[in-house]
């Protein structure tokens, strides 16, 4: 190699890095924005989270404002520390939480405007960096929904369900009736006025007179009405029995229970309770966690029907003490009606519906849920045959299934439960014409049709 080489590779390497220094450090990469601000609404106080991501050097500077009118309100600001020259920050990624709340902000009603401005640590614009400007629209809304409640005397057993029309004067985020605190969503009542709403709801086998009911609306700028309506809970008692387990009730149909959930225990008392409670309490969470699938619109049509020819076995909220080897070692409550016709009786769909639940689960064996429209539920469980499908839809009075003794059943009967969204209700009012008429259907022919 002669000298002339070497020279041009002496003077061009140190060129060549210094050039690759200088595109690392002129990088061209704005730092990118994201945020969980699904709606423009700005009022009840609310946090957002800002994701701010950045490829290169690092961020440098978060600068974040709402402007409305000529008038800007900073919200927060930081800078990342830069101090190592070659390095930048370091920090590519950053969560930012704030909170919006328009009278802590004095924001007015109208429209206003979210101003995030990030800078990386990029030696581009004069060392000034990468500049990303993100404008997000704001519609400040500090007005609360009001609550018209149209349907006027409500009467609820304990135990029991009910319905209430009432009418919103904005569309909103949600809105329903609550119970003791319990909440029950409503949905449009179908018919003229958009705005007129039903929800069906109930008061718990535990919940006594004094319980609170409110009608209830939040819109979607977190605005809350909450406001009482005539509600009077009618207390009811409920029958007390006292159970015996055995040895070999425990060993043929609460040991196979639990193998059959994976799990293993030679002690029978710990058997009993690993089935009777702890399995019941995951079976109760996984029925009543159906009734967020219910569709807004009523299918059913007059009273639920009875599986026929039967006598009643255990009633609803039968409170139960079971006693092993002399010893009270558990309390539960039965929360549907026990139904015991001849063998393997056909079961027919008590009312219109759509099949949302159609397999075997824990001690209720195998069980189907009928979904009524309006968060109203229908359970049939310890099945021996299930004759539907999830998603099929099935007409009052076609056959579901055949009684049996699957799950925890002792004899073959039907378990029959009636649900208001994920609360168990006794299921005879929804037998009785009188009663459907009285406390649901009244309250429907306060809803205008469509012409």
């Amino acid at each position: 190699m002669t000298f002339r080489w070497v020279l041009l590779l002496v003077l061009l390497v140190p060129l060549l890095v210094a050039g690759g220094f200088l595109v690392l450090r002129l990088e061209g990469h704005a730092p990118q924005v994201a945020h969980d601000l699904a709606e423009p609404f700005v009022g009840a106080p609310r946090e957002i989270v800002l994701e701010i991501t950045e490829r290169g050097r690092g961020l440098q500077t978060i600068r974040v404002s709402v402007v409305q009118g000529g008038r800007e309100t900073l919200l927060e600001e930081l800078d990342f520390d830069g101090s190592m020259l070659w390095a930048g920050s370091g920090v590519l990624t950053h969560r930012l939480p704030l909170n919006l709340d328009a009278h802590a902000l004095s924001l007015e009603e109208g429209d206003a405007l979210m101003r995030i401005e990030v800078r990386d640590y990029s030696w581009r614009n004069w060392w000034h960096g990468n500049l990303t400007v993100t404008e997000l629209p704001l519609l400040v809304d500090t007005r609360a929904p009001q609550i018209e409640v149209l349907s006027r005397q409500h009467y609820v057993n304990q135990g029991g369900g009910g319905a209430v029309v009432y009418r919103l004067t904005e569309s909103c985020a949600s809105h329903g009736v609550e119970v003791g605190g319990h909440f029950y969503p409503g949905f449009p009542a179908g018919g003229k006025d958009p705005k007129t709403m039903i929800a069906f709801f109930a008061v718990a086998y535990d919940q006594g007179p004094d319980t609170a009911v409110l009608a209830s609306a939040t819109d979607f700028a977190g605005n809350q009405t909450k406001m009482g309506f005539h509600c009077r809970i009618r207390a009811k008692s409920f029958r007390k029995d006292v159970l015996n387990i055995s040895d070999a009730f425990i060993g043929s149909r609460m040991v196979p229970l639990l193998a059959a959930a994976g799990q293993s225990e030679t002690d029978l008392t710990k058997v009993f309770l690993a089935v009777n409670r702890d399995m019941r309490q995951a079976n109760y969470d996984q029925l009543t966690g159906l009734g967020k699938q219910t569709i807004p619109e009523k299918l059913w049509q007059g009273s639920f029907l009875r599986l026929p020819k039967s006598a009643n076995r255990a009633q609803f909220a039968d409170h139960r003490v079971y006693r092993y080897k002399s010893e009270v070692v558990d309390r539960q409550v039965h929360l549907g009606a026990d139904l015991a016709s001849v063998q393997q009786s056909p079961i027919p769909a008590a009312n219109n519906g759509r099949v949302v639940f159609a397999e075997a689960v824990g001690i209720y064996g195998n069980t189907v849920v009928l979904d009524h429209g309006f968060g109203l539920f229908s359970l049939y469980a310890h099945l021996s045959a299930i004759k539907v499908q999830t998603g099929d839809r099935v007409d009052k009075g076609d056959t579901i299934g055949q009684t049996g003794v699957t799950g925890l059943a002792v004899g073959d009967h039907l378990h029959f439960g009636m649900m208001v969204h994920d609360t168990f209700v006794n299921p005879i009012e929804w037998w009785d014409d009188h009663w459907i008429n009285d406390n649901i259907l009244t309250k429907l022919k306060l809803v205008e049709p469509v012409s």
